[in-house]
């Protein structure tokens, strides 16, 4: 399973990057792709019109969601602590989906180099057009 991070589906939706489709695409396909509450009010958040928001709930419904619970929360703040403590700082948001990603031995596909910094994340590695 693949939690797809908002700077993907940005890129997906609004740009036009082959990999990024390509790959998207497949993950798609194959049923693959999984959201979380995060992503879904980032996406929400951007939507400039009420047919946008129908669009991006129509779309996002059929894909697994990670629900976010007390365990995941704790998981972040450790998650963000081991990050700080490292020198290499990460915003709570992006440690939330990692722990999300782990808890559901998942990868995260994402365009921002944050993640990286994540110690035990697994990482999707675009494949290309």
């Amino acid at each position: 399973m693949v939690l797809v991070d908002t700077s993907v589906w940005i890129e997906f939706l609004d740009r036009n990057n082959p990999s990024v489709r390509s790959d998207l695409e497949t993950l798609l396909r194959r049923g693959e792709v999984a959201t979380a509450g995060l992503v879904l009010a980032e996406l929400r958040h951007g939507c400039r019109s009420p047919q946008q928001v129908r669009m991006l709930l129509q779309a996002m419904e059929p894909l697994m969601y990670f629900e976010t619970d007390r365990n995941s929360w704790l998981r972040a703040g450790e998650l963000v602590a081991e990050c700080a403590a490292r020198g290499s700082p990460v915003r709570i948001a992006h440690c939330l989906l990692a722990a999300l990603a782990m808890r559901a031995d998942a990868v995260i596909f994402t365009l921002d180099h944050d993640f990286e910094r994540i110690p035990q994340l697994r990482l999707y590695q675009v494949q290309g057009a």
